[in-house]
Parts: structure tokens; C-alpha cells; sequence
């Protein structure tokens, strides 16, 4: 059926339905308005229209809103001029309608879009006029030249009917100025947003090149879509460089990117005494429309006091020691240096140094003191609370320092003289444990009682409780076992760091000071409390054992075999006299072993000439004993220095 204008449906009609249904979706959706103006060119194809139309031109209109990023809706206007063969007669059709498009841009510049548009058409022939429907569809390529502003080309095909028949077709080929309005108005940059949940910490400030510091919100504000966007950050001196953040292909316009904030930051940021802020730099580079742009935008990022810390995972508690902290290193060389005039061959070597570091801080006068405003048996029990711990450079110069602060001092003046050492922090209590490296049958020989020792990771170790430190030695070592085993029968988790293992994440940050120098002890006062507790150590371990070995020798008479096991005896104790007495005992009982071990402390009290005598008169008695031609080798070697 044919629409009669003035009876039927009219053009104009149909523009008001179309406004009609364009501004409330406007409303609705509008990011974009694309404005369209196309003149074209129209080849008639079919048997009617070939027969009856030439070759006709024209142009469109159209308006539309973006409905997402590749589908926009709008209404479109068209006129048409259509010569009648072989008349100078023409037909001008008008047409209106709707359109529904699809873009997609494979570049920057060029646009690919179809679309599909119909409606209803008026055409005037001399005495009447009629209106139907339309249908057309279009494809075609453009350049933007603009963010705005576009210049196309492209075909399609458009039908009009008349009642139920194809009054005209045609193959369409035309050119367009496309022009796009946005409905919001755009900054021209981008925007930048940064959440920082909690301050960086300067202890594991090496952790936040793989870990973000927060999170940056990225908006593109540009008159367009930008792609290739590379994010990078840098804070001036207190980064060692600049570190990439997160990149992206593409960022639509008014889209926004989520990354996560990395820094590299340089040992620098270690002077933040105090809780602070950091001038940053985030750099930004990316394309529009083919155009390289660089921006940056300035952040601060807050930053707390460098001894702060969270309880969340004790192992961080390793970047505080630092075994070349050259306070630390001249502590524990001077104790060392002490040390090693007076060690006995008999007993453990890590041992007896510990005794040393630890006797030299309780005689140096570090004491404990528990810091008022976040105390360890408080604090480290909430993970979430923030900590004040000192350094160890910091606890010798104030002398004093909670139960985690004296450890940390006491693990790294045992790692910076090479013994392996680990923490265990407990409910009211700072275990600090060194390895005695040492096999099962040497810790077995030293240790009558062996609950006394941990064993763990395949290693033997001696726990010393902080919360002891002024009862010394022997009393520290006792009361940790007794704590550790409290806290196993309780159920308590129980965490043990070894050092070793935790630089691995949390290395050490090197922080030095300038702070009083702590004040050596008189070497003198430290050996008598060392001394002490070596003789209440071997009267412990090893009083027991000589105990039984001289029950044995009063009922049996003495023999070679027993009074050399006893001369053994002491002498892992250090307790020559005694031992060269017993030893003395098995010699005149025709003994070359007991020759041999007396010649061997001969050699460690730096008496070579009896040495040589000792491994002598063992050859005398049996000319085969390696232990005797081995000792007399080294005995005549020293005598000819």
C-alpha cells in the first residue's frame, strides 16, 4: 500500500519520531555525536530501474550518539536527484530514517564502519507524490585528520519501494565529512589518582620493586584514544632508577587503567629518621593518533620512620642486623680478640665466643629497657601494630634496649665473627640461637645433657634467652631452654629464623650511625665472667662424667685405659693440669697414647721442646704410632722457626 502524502504517514512526521526517540537516549548513553555529511553517487541496478532512471547524485545527513566504543545510533536525511531516461524530467527523493552503525579502528587514523539505515521516503512526480519505505546499507574506510574531524569514502547499496515493489535501486558510492562532538568535555591530558595504603618502610624498601607501594589510577583525558601507554616511576635521589609500573595496548578516552606502583629505591631512603614524605615522579609515555607524547605527574609518597616495623613476618626483622655494621664489627672484634688468647681446645669454638659477646655486652653495661610506647611482649604479639626497634649500632650507643633490640645486637655480633645464628621470638621472651657446628659424637662429648641443645635443620644449636642477659652465660642459655620448652607444652607457634635463610628476602640495609661510641669493657672483668662460666659449664657437662671415671679407678685399682680416658676428660674441659697429672698416671704405666696427648698439650701451651720429648719417648715404646711421628714432625718444625 502507498502512503499518499497529506493521507499517510509524512517525512516530517517521521524527523520528530526520530528526535523523539535520539534525546532521551542522548540522556541515556551520549559519550559521543557523530555528524555526517555525504554527497554520493547513485547507480541504478535492476530491470525497473534501469529501465526508467540515469544515474543519480545526492548527498546525506546524519547525526548519531555512540552506543559503546563500536556501535553508534542516530537518525540520517537524504535528497536524491533521479533523471527519467531519456526525459529531461527528474524525480528528487527525500529520505529520513534511522541509522545503526559499527565502527572499529585498526590504527590510530583509519576508521572502518558499516551500517544499516532505513526509514521512509518522499518522492514528487509532476502530479502526485508518495511516500514507502527505504532500506540502504554502507560501508566505508576514513582517515581522522582530527580527533574530530574525518575524511571518508565508501559503497553501498539503497532500495525504495513502492507498495510492494522495488520502485528504485541503486549501488551507492560517495565521500564524507565525518565531524564528532563530545557530549563530555575532555582535560586534554591525563589524570592521575594514587591510593597509598600504608607507608613505604625503609627497612624493606628493597621488597618494593617486586611488591607496589599502592595503587595509580590512570583516566584518559585526551581528545581520543591512546595506545602504547608505558607508566614508569621515579623519586629523584631516594631511587637508584626509574622502575616500569605496567603498560597497555590501548586506553579508550575517559577509560581508566589500574596498576599497581613499584619504586627502586636507593640506600637514600634509609636517612628517613622520622616519619616522612617523598617527592615521586610518575612518567608517562604513550600515542595519540600517531603522536608520541610524553607527561609526568608528581606523587608523594609517605614514608615512615626507618625502625619502624610490623610484626606480620618476623623474618623482616633480619634487614636490622647487618654483620658488617662497622659498630657492630668493632665490638665484636674486640671480644673475639679476647677470646681467642684464652679458648680452650677442648671445648666448642662458637660456644666459647658467644660467651665472650654476650658476657662483653652485660660487663659493657647494655641493659635491658623496655620501650615504653611499644613494648616487645606487647607489641610483637599484634601484627597489625607498628613497632619502634632499634638498630644495633643504636643499642650500643644508647646502652640499653628492649628484649628484640638486645638480640638483634647480640645476632649480629655473632654473625660478623662468622657463627650462623637464628631468632626465635617468643610470647615474653628474644631467643637468640647460634650453631655449634659440630657432628652428633662431638656434641654427645660436650654435653652431658643433651635436651641442652637444639637440634634443627640438620644442625646443633645453643639458645640464649635476652630476657636473661644480666644473669649471664650459663643462667641466659638454661632459662631459654626452659622457655622454649614452655611454650612447645603450651602449643605456641614457634618461629625460628635463621639469619642465612632470611637475607635471602629481607637483606640487610647497612644503616650506620654517629652516635656515642659504646665503651669497651676492661678485658680483665670480661675474662673473670667468662671464666666463671666455663668452670660452672664443665662442672655441669662434664663433672658427671669425671665423677663416674674416678668412682671407676677407686674400685678398680687405675689403669692405663681409665686414667687416659680421664686425662681426656679434662682436657676437653681445659683442665691441663688435671689432665697431665692423670695422663701422667697412664705414661708410667707404659702408656705411648697418654705420651702422645701429653706431648699434644705441650704443643698447646706453645712447650715444644717437652713436646718433642713427649713424641719421642711414645716412638720408644711403639715406633708405628702416626700420632707420635705426625706430633714430633710439628714440635721440631716450630723449634727450628
Amino acid at each position: 500500500m502507498a502512503f499518499v502524502l497529506g493521507e499517510n504517514v509524512k517525512p516530517q512526521r517521521f524527523i520528530q519520531f526520530i528526535l523523539l526517540f535520539l534525546f532521551p537516549a542522548l540522556g541515556l548513553f551520549a559519550f559521543e555525536l557523530h555528524f555526517d555529511m555525504s554527497p554520493l553517487a547513485v547507480i541504478p541496478r535492476g530491470e525497473y530501474s534501469k529501465k526508467h532512471w540515469s544515474p543519480s547524485v545526492g548527498t546525506n545527513l546524519s547525526a548519531a550518539v555512540s552506543l559503546g566504543r563500536f556501535v553508534s545510533l542516530g537518525g540520517e536525511f537524504g535528497y536524491y536527484v533521479a533523471p527519467l531516461n531519456n526525459t529531461t524530467n527528474y524525480t528528487g527523493f527525500i529520505t529520513t530514517g534511522l541509522r545503526a552503525s559499527a565502527f572499529y579502528y585498526p590504527t590510530s587514523r583509519l576508521k572502518i564502519q558499516g551500517s544499516a539505515s532505513g526509514g521512509v521516503y518522499q518522492f514528487n512526480n509532476r502530479l502526485v507524490a508518495y511516500s514507502n519505505f527505504w532500506l540502504k546499507a554502507y560501508v566505508e574506510a576514513g582517515y581522522r585528520y582530527s580527533p574530530s574531524l574525518m575524511f571518508s569514502g565508501g559503497v553501498g547499496f539503497i532500495d525504495l519501494y513502492l507498495e510492494s515493489e522495488l520502485y528504485y535501486q541503486g549501488f551507492i558510492a560517495g565521500l564524507s565529512i565525518h565531524y564528532l562532538l563530545d557530549t563530555r568535555k575532555s582535560q586534554g591530558n591525563l589524570q592521575v589518582d594514587f591510593q597509598q595504603p600504608e607507608p613505604v618502610f625503609p627497612l624493606t624498601a628493597g621488597l618494593y620493586r617486586d611488591n607496589p607501594i599502592g595503587t595509580i589510577q590512570i583516566e584518559n583525558q585526551e581528545s581520543a584514544e591512546i595506545t602504547d601507554v608505558s607508566i614508569k616511576f621515579r623519586a629523584g635521589n631516594y631511587t637508584s632508577a626509574e622502575i616500569l609500573c605496567g603498560t597497555t595496548d590501548l586506553l579508550y578516552k575517559f577509560q581508566s587503567l589500574e596498576l599497581p606502583l613499584y619504586a627502586d629505591f636507593s640506600p637514600l631512603i634509609q636517612n628517613f629518621t622520622e616519619t616522612g614524605k617523598i617527592p615521586g615522579e610518575l612518567l608517562i609515555q604513550y600515542q595519540l593518533l600517531g603522536s608520541v607524547r610524553n607527561t609526568s605527574q608528581s606523587l608523594v609518597i609517605d614514608t615512615h620512620n626507618r625502625n619502624n616495623f610490623r610484626w606480620n613476618d618476623p623474618a623482616m626483622l633480619a634487614s636490622y642486623v647487618s654483620p658488617n655494621s662497622p659498630e657492630v664489627l668493632d665490638f665484636s672484634k674486640y671480644m673475639v680478640g679476647i677470646a681467642r688468647n684464652q679458648l680452650r681446645s677442648g671445648l666448642n669454638r662458637n660456644m666459647q665466643f658467644a660467651m665472650y659477646l654476650l658476657e662483653g655486652l652485660k660487663v659493657g653495661g647494655i641493659i635491658y629497657s623496655a620501650d615504653e610506647t611499644t613494648a616487645y611482649t606487647e607489641t610483637h604479639l599484634d601484627p597489625s601494630a607498628l613497632d619502634y626497634i632499634q638498630y644495633p649500632y643504636q643499642t650500643l650507643a644508647y646502652h640499653s634496649g628492649d628484649y628484640d633490640d638486645l638480640g638483634l645486637l647480640l645476632a649480629g655480633s655473632l654473625e660478623s665473627v662468622g657463627i650462623e645464628t637464628a631468632l626465635i621470638p617468643l610470647e615474653d621472651d628474644f631467643i637468640v640461637a647460634f650453631s655449634l657446628d659440630m657432628t652428633y659424637q662431638q656434641m654427645e662429648s660436650l654435653f652431658y645433657d643433651t635436651n641442652l641443645v637444639l637440634y634443627i635443620g640438620d644442625q646443633f644449636w645453643l639458645p640464649l634467652s635476652l630476657a636473661s642477659l644480666r644473669e649471664g652465660f650459663i643462667n641466659s642459655w638454661y632459662s631459654a631452654v626452659d622457655s622454649l620448652t614452655f611454650a612447645i607444652d603450651r602449643g605456641d607457634p614457634v618461629d625460628f629464623i635463621t639469619l642465612k635463610d632470611a637475607w635471602q628476602q629481607y637483606p640487610p640495609t647497612g644503616v650506620s650511625g654517629t652516635e656515642a661510641q659504646f665503651q669497651k669493657p676492661l678485658e680483665e672483668r670480661v675474662i673473670r665472667t667468662v671464666e666463671t662460666d666455663l668452670m660452672r659449664y664443665i662442672t655441669a657437662e662434664f663433672g658427671p662424667r669425671i665423677s663416674a671415671l674416678q668412682d671407676e679407678l677407686r674400685q678398680t685399682g687405675g689403669s692405663r685405659s681409665l686414667y687416659n680416658q680421664l686425662g681426656l676428660l679434662y682436657v676437653r674441659a681445659g683442665m691441663y693440669d688435671e689432665a697431665k697429672s692423670e695422663l701422667q698416671k697412664a705414661a708410667a704405666l707404659g702408656s705411648s697414647t697418654a705420651l702422645v696427648n701429653l706431648g699434644n698439650i705441650a704443643m698447646l701451651q706453645r712447650d715444644y721442646e717437652q713436646a718433642k720429648q713427649m713424641y719421642q719417648q711414645a716412638l720408644e715404646l711403639n715406633p708405628d704410632s702416626q700420632g707420635a711421628i705426625s706430633g714430633l714432625n710439628r714440635a721440631l718444625a716450630e723449634l727450628l722457626q
